[in-house]
């Protein structure tokens, strides 16, 4: 059992390149992982919500939760934006908003706060995380380590 065993993650995309290696790297640490995604066994279009619906609705059901939502999922065109055809520019933007399921969103949010106030360790821990290699992606971000005390 990996550190996470008992959380639940999702994951829109989760079929692409990004999206796969993030549900490797969740599945490595021990969550158990549902994948939203227009490929796999169950295909899901983001851009349909009641698609969208259905599978978090499933999601729900089956592991009664969502500690972790990622969304990952993406509809690129190589096109100029000038040249983009309306209905291809409507399919991005939809993928983009139905990717984050509002019920799985809804119960993220409902958990986020935490029932206590954090320790030192625990902003050490995510200090830790972002000077190690693991985190050499991010760049010029903004993160406040609060346990959701402030809500955004």
């Amino acid at each position: 059992m990996g550190e996470h065993a008992d959380r639940v993650a999702v994951v829109t995309g989760g079929a692409g390149a990004i999206g796969g290696a993030i549900v490797a790297g969740l599945t490595r640490s021990g969550h158990t992982v549902a994948v939203l995604d227009r490929a796999g066994h169950s295909p899901v279009d983001l851009a349909d919500a009641g698609q969208v619906r259905a599978a978090a609705a499933g999601v729900l059901d089956t592991h009664g939760r969502c500690d972790v939502l990622v969304h990952a999922a993406a509809d690129f065109h190589q096109a100029d934006l000038a040249a983009m055809r309306l209905e291809d520019w409507r399919r991005v933007q939809a993928a983009a908003r139905a990717g984050l399921p509002a019920a799985l969103f809804d119960d993220v949010v409902a958990r986020q706060a935490l029932p206590r106030t954090l320790v030192p360790d625990e902003v050490a821990a995510t200090v830790a995380f972002l000077a190690s290699d693991a985190a050499a992606a991010l760049a010029g971000q903004t993160l406040c380590v609060d346990g959701g005390l402030i809500p955004r």
